[in-house]
């Protein structure tokens, strides 16, 4: 990776979709940390970046990351497709020439590429264009929460279902194993409404972790505790009596 050489300068460069983790710097990987170093330009999916969590956690591991070139862009909250698929396309294009004319470019997003991330809308984008595109892990809110509470996610054959807290949770809160709940933040309320009678019925044991690995991480070892106001940035574990 790198500046490419002169030898290359008809080759496209190679879009990198990095996970920086779920907030600690120390949980970045060794290969996030060596790509993000070699890469030619950095993309963030937020313009400030004091507010941008993937840059933030970044930066105290990898602080050369300040001189690097950087295109950014705030993306809305959205569930309009026609919207987003807009957002997504202006966000691509304005580093689209830059990939063709050789430049490797690392795209910076929380947790893993892989589960619930902005980068795979670009690297849809990308791959239509016959762009190169590499994802390089980084480890999953859902694990580092784990790792917060003192848990385990499964054990023997116990099933994980990952699930999605903006829609109806009355059939997958019925799936056997551990469910784990992301993007709950705004629908806390009617979360709660769901899990507190379980919980009370002595069905379920429910853990909450908001702003997993960063100082304002905070642990909740019930339903009943988590508060009303709670952030997007909150993952919901809920195991089975």
């Amino acid at each position: 990776m790198g500046r490419l050489d002169s030898w290359r300068t008809n080759m496209a460069g190679v879009l990198f979709g990095i996970g920086v983790g779920p907030g600690d710097p120390e949980m970045l990987t060794l290969k996030a940390v060596k790509a993000i170093k070699e890469a030619d330009v950095i993309c963030l999916p937020k313009a400030d970046k004091d507010k941008c969590r993937a840059y933030q956690i970044a930066l105290p591991v990898v602080p050369e990351i300040r001189y690097k070139k950087t295109i950014s862009l705030d993306f809305e909250m959205t569930k309009d497709e026609v919207r987003l698929a807009t957002i997504h396309k202006e966000f691509y294009e304005k580093y689209k020439q830059l990939l063709l004319d050789g430049y490797n470019l690392a795209f910076l997003t929380i947790g893993d590429p892989t589960v619930y991330s902005t980068f795979g809308y670009i690297m849809k984008l990308a791959k239509k264009d016959g762009i190169e595109v590499e994802i390089i892990n980084g480890i999953t809110s859902f694990c580092g929460s784990a790792a917060s509470a003192g848990i385990l996610l499964s054990e023997s054959e116990e099933n994980i279902h990952i699930i999605s807290g903006q829609g109806n949770l009355d059939e997958e809160l019925k799936l056997s194993g551990t469910k784990i709940i992301m993007k709950s933040g705004r629908n806390i309320s009617s979360i709660k409404e769901r899990l507190i009678p379980l919980e009370e019925a002595g069905r379920i044991i429910v853990y909450a972790v908001v702003d997993c690995g960063m100082e304002t991480e905070q642990i909740y070892n019930s339903a009943m505790t988590i508060p009303e106001d709670s952030k997007y940035m909150m993952t919901i574990i809920i195991k089975e009596k």
